[in-house]
């Protein structure tokens, strides 16, 4: 399958994509939002994902689609940064490589 027909679902996950979805869960867990076995759960699933699509399915219920750590939206992939909350970084659905945007 070549980079162009893949859904921005379908992109590869990486290791800071994960992390960003654990710090969620994390904090989800600590506020009250998540039981201990729900986060046991969900940590689980996000260490396995190999797919953004994977990891935006663990958050949906946890922060609305601004703070999502992964948000699918109209063919573009933004994973926002935990320390550069303003500063989102665009995967292209076209190329799969990453940019940060101003």
């Amino acid at each position: 399958m070549s980079p162009r027909s893949l859904s921005p679902r379908d992109l590869r996950a990486s290791d800071t994509d994960r992390d960003r979805v654990l710090t969620l869960l994390g904090d989800a867990m600590s506020d009250g939002r998540l039981t201990a076995d729900e986060h046991a759960e969900r940590v689980q699933r996000a260490i396995a994902a190999r797919t953004l699509g994977e990891l935006a399915e663990l958050t949906t219920d946890l922060a609305v689609s601004s703070a999502q750590p992964v948000r699918l939206d109209g063919g573009k992939v933004i994973a926002r940064s935990r320390e550069l909350p303003n500063m989102p970084f665009i995967a292209s659905s076209q190329t799969g490589t990453s940019s940060e945007t101003k």
